[in-house]
């Protein structure tokens, strides 16, 4: 099934952009501008919000996952019958990731600087070496140091190599399932030389594995109602998990290979009898790789502002978080419409 949107799996993707725009709420608490030290229970809605602030970093894995899900279902066959070539995939990919990455830097680069002048320095980290780094997004492939300038854009290096990878085992035409359980049973290798690049490549294929599975119980209305209520209790099963496992690595693999996948198996699925259902959503979808960039810039022009004015606020007051969550929300659209949508259709027709 060729569907033009996944609305579904954008509106899971909105959701996990938010839950680490949540999760980074405590890089407020510093003495210079807080009135109160952090304590994750006392954050602002806390009780509602538990989940994000204590695991929002974990979404980051779920992006690699839906990403590995969508680029098999989209480019895997193309790429084998030689529809579209690497510069065109390279294209497709480059105005969608850059024009942000490269604005967002370039704020760094200048909050970094002027931080720099008024000896505020506890946001931004770089020096010209990461800087290049930043511009070729290959900092997080094991060359850096230390997180800088827009550290969540480390996904992003991240997810550059990825689709280095992906293209090239389809390109060979070798067996889709041997070589994606391949990369799997290697990842914990590369983990052991570089974390996030093990990471990446074992929830990047494990979603693609999960299109596999996906592709292969499209063509029987039978086996997605199997493929439905399997990934309804796998997802249940995981959750339920949760409460009863106190060892960190166990819930994160039972969370990437397991919950993750099940979750995007059963939206996939629902999405094939409702071709529409969450379209009046999907503005979650397309602004979250922007709420994703820019709210850490967002954060850093708060902490320099506060600071330079001498002014310490309550962070955890619920009309504080509200505002940064706003403010991030207008920025991203606004950089969804008016930037990042304008430039990729510009560099696409282009060249």
């Amino acid at each position: 099934m060729n569907l033009r949107r996944y609305y579904l799996i954008d509106i899971a993707r909105g959701i996990a952009a938010l839950s680490v725009v949540i999760f980074h709420y405590r890089v407020f608490y510093e003495d210079k501008i807080s009135v109160t030290n952090f304590v994750i229970k006392d954050q602002p809605f806390y009780k509602y919000l538990f989940f994000f602030y204590e695991n929002g970093w974990i979404a980051v894995q779920f992006f690699f996952v839906i990403s590995g899900f969508v680029f098999y279902l989209l480019y895997s066959e193309k790429i084998k019958q030689n529809k579209i070539t690497f510069s065109e995939f390279f294209k497709l990919r480059f105005s969608r990731l850059y024009p942000l990455h490269f604005l967002t830097l370039v704020a760094m680069v200048l909050i970094f600087y002027f931080s720099n002048l008024n000896t505020f320095t506890g946001m931004v980290r770089g020096d010209l070496k990461h800087l290049l780094l930043n511009i070729f997004l290959i900092h997080k492939w094991g060359f850096e140091q230390f997180g800088s300038f827009n550290e969540p854009s480390w996904s992003v290096s991240i997810e550059i190599l990825l689709y280095l990878i992906f293209f090239l085992v389809f390109f060979i035409k070798k067996n889709a399932y041997l070589m994606t359980l391949m990369l799997l049973f290697l990842s914990p290798l590369v983990f052991y030389l570089n974390k996030f690049v093990g990471y990446g490549i074992y929830c990047f294929f494990i979603g693609g594995f999960t299109c596999l599975i996906y592709n292969k119980i499209t063509f029987k209305t039978k086996y997605l109602k199997i493929g439905l209520l399997f990934g309804f209790i796998l997802s249940i099963s995981s959750t339920i998990s949760f409460f009863y496992i106190d060892n960190s690595i166990i819930i994160k693999i039972i969370s990437f290979t397991f919950f993750f996948p099940s979750i995007i198996l059963v939206l996939m699925i629902i999405q094939f009898f409702f071709i529409n259902a969450g379209n009046i959503f999907k503005i979650l979808g397309d602004v979250s790789y922007s709420i994703y960039l820019i709210h850490y810039v967002v954060q850093a022009i708060f902490k320099i502002f506060l600071y330079n004015f001498s002014i310490k606020i309550d962070f955890n007051s619920n009309y504080i978080f509200l505002s940064y969550i706003l403010i991030v929300y207008i920025f991203g659209i606004i950089s969804y419409k008016f930037y990042e949508r304008p430039l990729q259709n510009y560099i696409r027709a282009k060249y």
